[in-house]
This record gives structure tokens, sequence and C-alpha cells, in this order.
């Protein structure tokens, strides 16, 4: 489970989030500020810890554009960095592979 979200900022500011169309199941499709537009399937992420609720689908729908990523009522939340990066990598990837690829550009 990405515990990313908790410790980066945001490096790229087109990075932000305008808009999260939900495609069905955990399908997004996410607009970006500078118009870019990537779609992620969520449906083999482990849910766990703070996140435990997102493994409810009807949950997991509930998500909004807050600030400047998207945000659950529980308040979890995703790095939009990080989803800008999935995104442009076609998948959720694992924290080890997210944080090398964020780490070193």
């Amino acid at each position: 489970m990405p515990e990313i979200s908790w410790f980066l900022g945001i490096k790229n500011m087109s990075n932000r989030i305008t808009h999260v169309y939900i495609q069905g199941g955990r399908k997004l499709t996410l607009r970006f500020l500078d118009g870019y537009e990537g779609n992620l399937d969520f449906s083999e992420m482990e849910f766990e810890g703070i996140a435990a609720p997102l493994a409810d689908e009807s949950y997991f729908q509930r998500m909004r554009v807050e600030g400047s990523s998207i945000a659950w009522p529980n308040e979890y939340d995703i790095c939009p960095d990080v989803l800008r990066l999935w995104c442009e990598r076609g998948r959720v990837l694992p924290d080890a592979e997210t944080h090398a690829a964020l780490a070193h550009p």
C-alpha cells in the first residue's frame, strides 16, 4: 500500500489533479492541470491501514478532488506526483518502484 503520500510534497505543480472520473469499479481517469489525462486501475492494489476502507468498492468510489489530489472521506490521499507517475507508467506501481522513480526522475 502506498505510504508515500505522507511525506512527499508536490514537486511539479502541473501534476495537480483537476478532475477525476470513475470508469467503474476501481478504474479512474485523472485529468491534471496541464491537460494530461491518464487511466489507473486500482483493482489489484492491497488496501491496508488507513486505506483499508478503500477495499470496499462503494467506499473507493467516494473519492473526490481535494486540494491538488484525490482524497477519500477518511482523509486518505495519494500524492499527485505519484498519481502522475503511475498514469505515465500505465499502472499502479509497487512502493519500491515508485520511491525509486521519484528519487531519480
